[in-house]
């Protein structure tokens, strides 16, 4: 894994250098980090470039620029110097955010989207309500003094072996930043904004889910293809690295059956 730093950004990518074929951007959810996806690293072999960005206050990274607008801003600076003009989205949970805002606001039709896979990530309120919307239900001094230790007791201690691997990297985030994070991701779900961004701007875009995941919208609201992630639900990615390194690389050659 090799480290790449910009304006107060952190990639972490399985190339020392800027390849520009075959990039993809990886965008993770809230408490987790880049160690949690590096396994992917050798499975893609030398035909894909990828680049894991890290959150703001998380993986132990003293940032404390939370604003998910300026943070997007700085990796299409990053784009743009690197001249990068193709690239594939993956997303998941809280980081579907981010290519939409990025796309939104600074991409626009600069440069080529070749896929958006965004594996159950923030598109409607719907996704807010089982940690988001309840970390923000606290008041923020509270959160960070007690609320948060308690949600690190319960996942540390939890008989879900998923929950129990995410408390490891959830132990690297900043209870601050994960607290301005999750406002800013309430407040961005609760129109259908997102969602209708993604229906209507991206046109090579799959949505995947696990199938113990509980939708609350229906599948064909996405308006894409829709891809099911067997005997896993939203951290499949801990619950089986082997299924999820070859359903990657399928999507990333863009195989959905």
């Amino acid at each position: 894994m090799f480290e790449i730093k910009f304006n107060n950004l952190i990639f972490k990518s399985n190339k020392n250098k800027i390849i520009k074929n075959n990039i993809i951007f990886l965008f993770y959810g809230i408490g987790c980090c880049s160690d949690d996806f590096k396994f992917l690293f050798s499975s893609l072999g030398t035909k894909f470039n990828l680049y894991i960005v890290e959150l703001p206050g998380h993986n132990n990274i003293k940032y404390s620029d939370s604003d998910l607008y300026s943070f997007s801003k700085k990796i299409y600076l990053f784009l743009k110097k690197k001249n990068i003009k193709e690239i594939t989205f993956f997303a998941h949970s809280l980081g579907g955010i981010i290519p939409i805002i990025l796309v939104k606001n600074f991409i626009k039709k600069k440069l080529l989207i070749s896929n958006f896979i965004n594996y159950e990530g923030n598109l409607t309120k719907y996704d807010t309500e089982t940690l988001t919307k309840k970390t923000i239900s606290y008041k923020k001094n509270d959160f960070i003094r007690n609320k948060f230790k308690n949600l690190l007791k319960k996942t540390e201690s939890s008989q879900n072996r998923f929950l129990s691997f995410w408390s490891q990297s959830l132990k690297k985030t900043s209870p601050a930043i994960f607290y301005d994070l999750s406002e800013q991701c309430v407040k961005l779900s609760e129109s259908n904004e997102l969602l209708n961004f993604f229906k209507t701007f991206f046109k090579e875009k799959v949505y995947i889910f696990g199938e113990k995941t509980q939708l609350k919208v229906p599948k064909y609201i996405f308006g894409s293809v829709r891809f099911k992630i067997k005997n896993s639900g939203h951290f499949a990615f801990f619950e089986s690295k082997l299924d999820f390194s070859r359903i990657f690389r399928k999507l990333l050659l863009k195989k959905y059956k």
